[in-house]
């Protein structure tokens, strides 16, 4: 996801499918403080941006569908996977 000034949740949620409680409820947020930020009336803060991409990432996962997730968080991921098999397939130390 880019900078905090383009970013918006309405496009995050829409694209993996959610409606506003679900989403405001894996944010760990009430819904009206998340409508609040959707509609703009809040200031969607670094913290919710990040909430946001960790919530797109756990819906990726849950559908197997890689793509939902943000580019960033797909190549974090994807370097810790390759992390975690180096290291099975080297065994203990």
């Amino acid at each position: 996801m880019s900078g905090d000034d383009d970013f918006s949740l309405l496009q995050v949620r829409t694209e993996i499918g959610l409606s506003q409680a679900e989403m405001a409820r894996r944010m760990g947020l009430s819904l009206r403080p998340y409508q609040e930020l959707e509609s703009t009336l809040r200031r969607v803060r670094p913290r919710h941006i990040r909430l946001a991409e960790l919530v797109a990432l756990e819906v990726a996962v849950e559908t197997d569908n890689p793509e939902l997730a943000p580019r960033d968080l797909r190549r974090l991921a994807l370097k810790l996977a390759i992390a975690v098999l180096m290291k099975q397939s080297t065994g203990p130390k």
